[in-house]
């Protein structure tokens, strides 16, 4: 499955995450779905940070991409995230990249521990944040209110699920 696919599946799957278990992973909008470009102080397009990895992950960083302001869920802070180690469904490891993750600020200001500097040039999120954005007008989307490590989980289960992994716990994730 090519990753621009699974950033669709993504998008369905989380929107699915987020309609049954909101309180635990995240929230979307109830009304109003409209978006406005924002600034943020402490986050600018192109900060390059270092956050509370999964363990084996220490070398993954995550990259400021995008930060939006939604009148019911406030500053959402888009990001990239790479060096990241996923398991297929064998369970050998790969290096991943995800190009679009959509954060509450408070829950990615909570899972970071140290600016990096700022990155030349973005990555390739733009497809992964127009899906997002056409599912968040939907409602159909939303933010991730969890921890960035936490949400990489999230991401790295509903990536196996749409490649046709079984649905058993992977003990490599779940012991991270």
């Amino acid at each position: 499955m090519t990753l621009s696919r699974w950033l669709t599946v993504q998008a369905g799957v989380s929107a699915l995450l987020f309609a049954g278990i909101q309180a635990q992973i995240g929230a979307r909008p109830k009304n109003d779905t409209r978006l406005s470009e924002a600034s943020d102080a402490k986050f600018q397009v192109g900060d390059l940070w270092e956050y509370k990895t999964r363990s084996g992950e220490e070398n993954s960083r995550l990259i400021v991409v995008k930060v939006d302001r939604s009148a019911e869920l406030g500053v959402i802070v888009h990001v990239a995230i790479d060096n990241l180690t996923w398991r297929d469904c064998q369970n050998k490891p790969f290096l991943q990249s995800v190009p679009h993750m959509p954060f509450a600020r408070n829950a990615l200001e909570a899972s970071l521990s140290k600016q990096m500097g700022k990155v030349k040039t973005l990555p390739d999120y733009r497809g992964g944040y127009d899906d997002w954005k056409t599912a968040f007008s939907e409602k159909k989307a939303g933010v991730y209110v969890i921890a960035v490590r936490d949400a990489i989980s999230v991401a790295e289960q509903t990536y196996r699920a749409g490649i046709g992994c079984p649905s058993v716990p992977n003990p490599q994730t779940a012991s991270r």
